[in-house]
């Protein structure tokens, strides 16, 4: 048995019949092999010292040490940096953490960068309360990650619109629920409650990609939930929508879209690319399509992302609970 670091390699050596026990060393390693006195003997330990030291037996030597050196560390790293993103994202998923640190930046469940659980907009502090992931078809291909934003002084409403739903379910599971849930949206999106919605794409997009994706979202979200929105008309505040991204512009990933429901009920949104200055892109004036949007990210089983609602829905049950 030769130890070559973590790895063994094993030679088997024919028992001497007659003759002697000579040693060669190979890469510093010292190896006894029999001499044999009759000359197949002799052939076969010459051929077996020639391919020992042969480079084709040392490339596989070396091969087999890189991979049982380098394996072991490579996956050791993998699991260390994996249980550091699972601690990081268990940290960010509890609440308690929101209040405790409300800078702390919050790492959705997809490759682009940390969102901060505390923004300013507008003179404004706004905490996350939600994030997510918006995935599209049966694969789950993921789109943009969404935080779902809320004004600090505006979280008490939030909390007493809750309380006052009367159902023996508890806190989170009141928000969850399709139609309790659908109830308590209707009511904070009828307060001057502000919102903001940052969406930042996975992946290089446009405009275009956008523009589509929000109008489609906008009248699946009327139509199912007409009993709330009622049969007002929409169109101009669907063509303000997508007068807003009416440019052929790229986005890159990690480019971040700003949506942003003030005390009226109107949207102002912002983009910016990323690590550079934002930009004013418009406002949708037509209440009606500003709750159907805040509505699809909001409430309901078909929510943009459903990880964000139930990450809302934990934030406001540990809010109620640490009052």
């Amino acid at each position: 048995m030769m130890n070559f670091g973590p790895c063994f390699v094993r030679f088997r050596l024919a028992a001497p019949a007659r003759g002697r026990v000579v040693s060669r060393t190979v890469r510093g390693v010292e190896v006894q092999r029999a001499l044999f006195s009759s000359s197949r003997s002799s052939s076969s330990s010459c051929t077996f010292g020639h391919n020992f030291g042969s480079p084709r037996l040392k490339s596989k030597i070396s091969i087999s040490t890189i991979f049982c050196v380098i394996g072991p560390i490579a996956y050791y790293k993998w699991t260390v940096s994996q249980r550091r993103i699972e601690q990081e994202y268990r940290i960010a998923v509890d609440p308690r953490f929101k209040t405790l640190f409300p800078n702390e930046a919050w790492k959705p469940d997809t490759s682009v960068d940390p969102f901060m659980r505390s923004v300013t907009i507008d003179g404004t502090e706004f905490w996350l309360l939600g994030l997510g992931v918006r995935t599209v078809s049966f694969l789950k291909l993921h789109v943009y990650a969404v935080g779902i934003y809320v004004a600090k002084d505006d979280v008490p409403e939030i909390l007493t619109t809750v309380e006052s739903i009367s159902s023996d379910l508890d806190t989170r599971s009141i928000v969850l629920d399709n139609k309790l849930g659908l109830e308590i949206f209707d009511a904070l999106l009828q307060q001057p409650i502000r919102f903001a919605l940052r969406i930042v794409p996975v992946r290089n997009t446009d405009f275009g990609h956008l523009r589509d994706g929000f109008v489609r979202s906008v009248m699946a979200s009327i139509k199912s939930h007409h009993n709330i929105i009622g049969d007002a008309d929409t169109s101009d505040g669907i063509n303000q929508l997508r007068s807003l991204f009416s440019r052929k512009l790229s986005v890159p990933k990690n480019g971040e879209l700003m949506m942003t429901m003030n005390k009226s009920g109107m949207l102002n949104c912002t983009y910016s690319p990323k690590m550079k200055d934002s930009e004013i892109l418009g406002t949708v004036t037509d209440r009606s399509v500003v709750k159907a949007l805040m509505l699809h990210y909001l409430a309901g089983p078909q929510a943009a992302s459903e990880q964000a609602r139930v990450a809302f829905a934990d934030s406001v049950a540990f809010c109620l609970d640490a009052k």
